[in-house]
């Protein structure tokens, strides 16, 4: 791309994906009315490890961060067009998975007898009691979080949902406020990688549920009622969606990994094979003895990893109604494995009815629209999806 290619109210972003399976890193331009435009994008596995959790799990994200902010330094400027005249970055926008971010909702309510006129400082003094009650009584958040976002999901100004809700009068009010939280000596490490090799503006931290939550409600903007199953390196997320409000994420420890573990323990397969035994599963392509152990393997999987979506679910339809429809975003090799198994499995303890879920793989191919890709750069759906929220972010 040619730097008088460029339209005049573009704006140059940077954006990250930071899981527990791989960290990406992209250069973008968005502008109002026009959808984002990858310019480039690198992605690095996290190596594998036996045990690869707390401090140590950290260690390797950081290290994996680190190669993609220098080949973004290094090369990436000049494959998007730049040359030796970097744009200025306004903003690096990093995306955190579990196990670096945890998220909740809150619900805030006022009764009044009489109309009064709903304004910003009765929202700040709402929030800032729900707060005290809250942090009081939450056992999820880890101590020592910081808060990285929070957004105002959906308001409701006398049992109608509104957009504007401020300078309104109401007798009854009602606001859904995401918030998300991380550990300082996560997110000031990550921003110190970034600025030893980029000068940005600003580095802004959202959580990967809320802006998948996000770009999904754009395209299905009459689906009010979903699940999003996250299926990452050792982690899966899953996060509920109720009348258009991220209501609760949970998760549970199986991810990618927990399959390349099983697979080395039960038949001393290395991790630098498991890609490829991935897809001859999947395509039910394999012979010999090896194929056949790895099959009983892939079985047992699958029913763990059920075992524990239910148990997972079950926590939370027992409160209240479970969506049937699920958007599941997951790598490549295994998302066909994850989506298989929610297909095949027995959840008639979690439904209301006896219909199975309904289950949208979310790739390359449902997010084409979302964004534009440079010739030359590999497509990425994590990375399709950031971008979208980055746009709506900057431009609305």
């Amino acid at each position: 791309m040619s730097l008088f290619s460029i339209r005049k109210d573009s704006e140059c972003l940077l954006i990250f994906d930071i899981g527990s399976g791989s960290v990406a890193g992209a250069i973008i331009l968005t502008a109002k009315e026009h959808p984002p435009t990858v310019l480039y994008n690198f992605r690095s596995d996290i190596p594998f490890h036996e045990e690869a959790t707390g401090s140590r799990l950290l260690s390797l994200m950081l290290r994996s961060l680190a190669q993609v902010v220098m080949a973004i330094s290094h090369e990436g400027f000049e494959v998007a067009g730049f040359g030796a005249r970097r744009p200025k970055i306004r903003e690096a926008i990093v995306s955190l998975s579990a196990p670096w971010v945890i998220s909740r909702t809150s619900t805030l309510t006022l009764r009044n007898k009489e109309p009064q006129k709903i304004t910003a400082s009765v929202f700040s003094e709402l929030l800032a009691h729900s707060k005290e009650e809250t942090d009081s009584q939450e056992e999820n958040v880890p101590k020592g979080s910081v808060e990285i976002e929070q957004k105002l999901v959906k308001s409701l100004l006398n049992g109608y949902e509104t957009a504007s809700p401020f300078e309104k009068k109401a007798s009854e009010a009602e606001f859904s406020v995401f918030e998300s939280f991380s550990l300082p000596r996560v997110t000031e490490k990550i921003s110190d990688i970034i600025a030893n090799f980029i000068h940005a503006k600003q580095v802004t931290y959202h959580s990967f549920s809320l802006l998948a939550f996000s770009t999904l409600r754009e395209l299905y903007p009459n689906e009010e009622n979903f699940v999003i199953v996250d299926v990452s390196g050792e982690q899966t997320e899953l996060a509920i969606v109720k009348k258009a409000v991220l209501v609760e994420t949970i998760t549970f420890p199986f991810g990618r990994n927990h399959l390349i573990r099983m697979l080395k323990k039960y038949t001393d397969m290395p991790a630098s094979g498991v890609s490829a035994i991935f897809k001859l599963y999947v395509e039910n392509n394999g012979t010999g003895r090896l194929f056949e152990r790895a099959k009983k393997v892939f079985e047992k999987a699958k029913e763990e990893w059920g075992e524990k979506f239910s148990k997972t679910l079950s926590a939370f339809s027992e409160e209240t109604f479970l969506p049937q429809l699920i958007f599941l975003t997951a790598d490549d090799d295994v998302a066909p494995i994850f989506k298989a198994t929610i297909e095949t499995g027995d959840w008639s303890k979690l439904m209301i009815s006896p219909s199975s879920f309904q289950i949208i793989t979310v790739g390359n191919e449902l997010l084409g629209a979302s964004a534009n890709w440079s010739a030359g750069q590999t497509r990425d759906q994590f990375i399709t999806l950031i971008s979208a929220f980055a746009s709506r972010l900057r431009h609305g």
